[in-house]
């Protein structure tokens, strides 16, 4: 980890972090960002941001993907991450513990698109989330990225020859499913369905979409209660290689919770389905109960 902080005066008003292999291996994230609330509002959060950009375009050897996790209760911060070249790839509802308060806090998973990899892979997806695929390359401005989409077929029960998986519990929120684990579907399956009955914390899968295999798993997800986050290009990495997720969540409650989010994290909404009440409309941000 790499920190930074900014003095004025010889005070500390302002800390900020990267968090290397944060996620997965050869990845960065952009966190850990508080201001002093005497120095809020003139462009210190802008200018933190602005710097680690530039360590990390100057650190020769970093080359991996950018990303953030933007709280959806300070839409500022989303405002100064779109800013500087960053877009919304996921939401997740009830994330993570309060940063800001008691409530577990909702956020959407943005990555910085300079640093997506333009190699040519294929994306398997079912056709019910082409569009999800689609919207993510389309507002990345990425139609030359070389993914091919690949349309199949879901399957209701997945065999042995199918999957094998070895599935993890980490961070608290994550799991982890790779093909050709040590674990046969049935015991995966009876692990994910007792993390969904007993866990109170965010369950997130995310799918290898340029694996096959990993098309059984949609299904299985869905009857548990999982449903999409987004699709991120580059999020995991696989043996030294760079893969895209399909990404899947589960809450740990369902109950509605309000999230201060931009016009873009809105229409990353919409493309997912995810249904929302709008509560207000302002003038940099939405409102809504989700």
């Amino acid at each position: 980890m790499a920190a930074f902080v900014a003095e004025t005066d010889g005070r500390v008003v302002g800390v900020a972090a990267v968090e290397y292999d944060s996620f997965d291996e050869g990845n960065a994230q952009i966190c850990k960002l508080a201001v002093h609330p005497d120095h809020q509002g003139r462009g210190l959060g802008r200018e933190l941001l602005k710097h680690r950009l530039n360590v990390l375009h100057a650190d020769p050897t970093f080359d991996g993907l950018v990303y953030s996790a933007a709280v959806t209760s300070h839409p500022a911060s989303q405002h100064n991450l779109i800013a500087r070249g960053f877009e919304p790839y996921s939401v997740h509802k009830h994330l993570q513990g309060g940063y800001f308060g008691p409530d577990a806090e909702s956020e959407a998973i943005m990555l910085y698109t300079p640093s997506i990899g333009y190699a040519e892979r294929d994306v398997y997806v079912p056709a019910r989330y082409r569009h999800i695929v689609e919207r993510t390359l389309a507002q990345a401005s990425l139609d030359l990225l070389g993914r091919r989409i690949r349309t199949v077929n879901t399957v209701t029960y997945p065999t042995a020859a199918q999957l094998r998986m070895a599935l993890s519990h980490e961070a608290g929120f994550l799991w982890e499913v790779t093909p050709e684990g040590s674990e046969p579907w049935a015991e995966t399956k009876s692990e994910l369905l007792a993390a969904v009955r007993d866990d109170d914390e965010h369950l997130m899968v995310p799918i290898d979409a340029n694996a096959r295999q990993l098309v059984a798993l949609y299904e299985p997800l869905e009857r548990a209660g999982f449903y999409p986050a987004g699709f991120i290009p580059d999020w995991l990495t696989r043996e030294g290689e760079q893969r895209d997720a399909f990404v899947f969540q589960h809450p740990p409650t369902e109950a509605p919770t309000t999230m201060h989010v931009v016009e873009d994290v809105k229409a990353l909404l919409d493309v997912l389905g995810l249904e929302y009440r709008v509560v207000a409309a302002h003038d940099r941000y939405w409102e809504l109960e989700l």
